[in-house]
């Protein structure tokens, strides 16, 4: 099994490798959302990290720990900025069991491009551990359930279920509309149809040649229907 610090290494490698550089707040949280949704998948967690209600979330001093060992092994600050450190540091990808793996990449895609609120409400109000406790508590992960299933912590929304039955008037009204616009696009078509026929394209050059001696043709503005083009086509 693989030890705290190796979770907490192949952590900051899964993020850096997605060009996100977590602040200490956030990587707690990621390593506890790891615990959490790793019990619900088999009723176990990840880490041996002795989670607590500390201050507003879950905290563990052997996470501070963690992090401080990995800023200075690859001597780098938690403070920095984070383009900074994503191109300089290299974290080593340490083995791991896939599930662990897998639950780690997908809280940091989950997470990372996410305003820091939206981790802690989760995090905080989403999570039976911390919802059933009080501050200063120890969190139990035995009230989570296994069901096998990762957690939806971002549900779709689904449009409320609605029963009305449209007045038969304005079902009347809606019709009439539908007919007037399938008209309007009918004559559309047509006129579309008509520009483009010899007759028309005939008596665009007719009048182009009535013109030609005043110099430019100017711009019309307005429309020839089929019977007047046939009759400028004409003797």
């Amino acid at each position: 099994m693989a030890t705290n610090a190796e979770i907490a290494e192949a952590l900051l490698a899964t993020c850096l490798s997605a060009d996100h550089k977590p602040g200490k707040v956030q990587f707690t949280k990621y390593l506890y959302l790891l615990d959490y949704c790793h019990w619900h998948l088999t009723g176990r967690k990840a880490t041996e990290f002795a989670w607590r209600f500390y201050h507003y979330g879950p905290w563990c001093e052997e996470v501070e720990t963690c992090m401080a060992g990995l800023a200075e092994r690859y001597q780098f600050g938690w403070r920095e900025e984070e383009a900074a450190i994503v191109r300089s540091v290299q974290v080593a990808m340490p083995r791991l069991d896939i599930t662990i793996r897998s639950l780690i990449e997908r809280i940091v895609e989950m997470f990372k491009n996410r305003d820091l609120n939206v981790l802690l409400e989760t995090a905080y109000s989403q999570t039976e551990p911390m919802v059933r406790a009080q501050r200063g508590d120890a969190l139990d992960l035995s009230v989570v359930p296994v069901d096998r299933e990762l957690p939806n912590f971002f549900p779709a929304a689904t449009a409320p279920a609605t029963d009305f039955q449209i007045h038969p008037k304005r079902r009347e009204e809606m019709e009439a509309f539908r007919a007037k616009a399938t008209a309007l696009r009918e004559k559309a078509r047509e006129r579309m149809a008509y520009r483009e026929s010899e007759s028309y394209q005939k008596a665009l050059s007719l009048v182009a040649e009535d013109f030609a001696p005043y110099g430019e043709l100017p711009a019309m503005r307005g429309s020839l229907s089929l019977e007047a083009a046939d009759g400028l086509g004409r003797e």
